[in-house]
């Protein structure tokens, strides 16, 4: 009895598994789980639509428009702005001064250069490489071939999304430029702090890169921050009348100026100190020789009855004279 079974069990165990073969030739083999794990989307979306502007786009229109018909046009091509940066509420006229000066000038891109106000762990400088910025406007095409000329050009600047995934200082000017250019080609810059090498890394890169092109520089800044309403006029036209010398270290001795004076209030000079060093130097490189201010105001202008703590806004236009 033993050896007999000892004989059947082996040959048991040997049938189940020819079974389980013969049955599994007769399906499909079964196919590895696939999982499809979304990419980062390209296209940098509206962060700050319908608070610093309006979210609706009949509305927004309205709203650039109407800012546009109030500014003058003076003489002159623009090669660099700088632009104010707050809600259109507050800053919107001062910075509607700059785009007039576009109205009929012709360009093929726009590198706009705002500050990080966000990511205090970021200190160099980065450029969105590739896609496009979307506002209830539609949206503006990244030039990939210039930001991927300057992120190679330059061990300092980078292309890191998440440093512009808040960030307000280039958003807020990209509807003028929608309402003046329609679907212009762009290139938005972080300047992650405004350390001397990285103005001198990007300044040096653009002034590369931008060579022989038809292309216009934003700096992205506000002025002062949380003076009060006559102190902050004071501390305004010091930092304007620095800016239209076309040297930073004026503007420098400015900076160490006013922010040693302990005046109360004051948090800076400003916010895109950075950005306006870089568009200063490369203004120059690229041909620039004159300097106007073209508007100037701060936020107790617009609010008169909270003139305790303001922020300063300023227009101005770097261009050379007989373009």
């Amino acid at each position: 009895m033993e050896d007999s079974f000892a004989f059947r069990f082996p040959l048991t165990m040997l049938l189940v598994p020819l079974l389980l073969f013969i049955s599994s030739c007769a399906r499909p083999a079964p196919q590895p789980l696939s999982i499809t794990r979304p990419t980062p989307s390209p296209v940098r979306y509206p962060a700050v639509a319908g608070s610093f502007y309006p979210q609706d786009a009949e509305t927004l229109i309205q709203v650039v428009d109407g800012l546009l018909a109030q500014a003058e046009k003076v003489e002159g091509k623009p090669i660099a702005l700088i632009v104010p940066h707050a809600g259109y509420e507050y800053s919107g006229l001062v910075a509607a001064h700059a785009y007039k000066q576009l109205e009929g000038a012709d360009y093929d891109v726009f590198v706009i250069i705002g500050n990080n106000h966000y990511d205090p762990e970021f200190d160099l400088v980065s450029v969105y490489a590739e896609g496009a910025f979307e506002t209830p406007l539609g949206r503006l095409p990244i030039d990939s071939d210039l930001a991927k000329a300057l992120i190679a050009s330059e061990e300092r600047i980078v292309f890191d999304p998440l440093v512009h995934a808040k960030e307000h200082s280039i958003e807020v000017e990209l509807p003028f430029l929608q309402r003046l250019y329609g679907e212009p080609k762009i290139v938005p810059i972080i300047v992650g702090a405004p350390s001397q090498e990285n103005c001198r890394a990007l300044s040096e890169a653009l002034v590369k890169t931008l060579s022989g092109k038809n292309a216009l520089i934003i700096a992205s800044s506000d002025l002062s921050h949380y003076l009060g309403y006559e102190d902050a006029i004071r501390v305004d036209e010091a930092t304007l009348t620095a800016i239209e010398t076309m040297s930073p270290q004026v503007l420098n001795q400015t900076i160490q100026k006013y922010m040693g004076q302990r005046i109360a209030g004051l948090a800076c000079l400003l916010c895109g100190e950075g950005p306006v060093k870089v568009a200063m130097i490369v203004a120059k490189e690229l041909g620039a020789d004159e300097v106007t201010v073209l508007k100037y105001a701060n936020s107790g202008d617009m609010v008169p009855t909270r003139r305790d703590q303001v922020v300063g806004y300023g227009a101005v236009m770097f261009w050379r004279r007989g373009s």
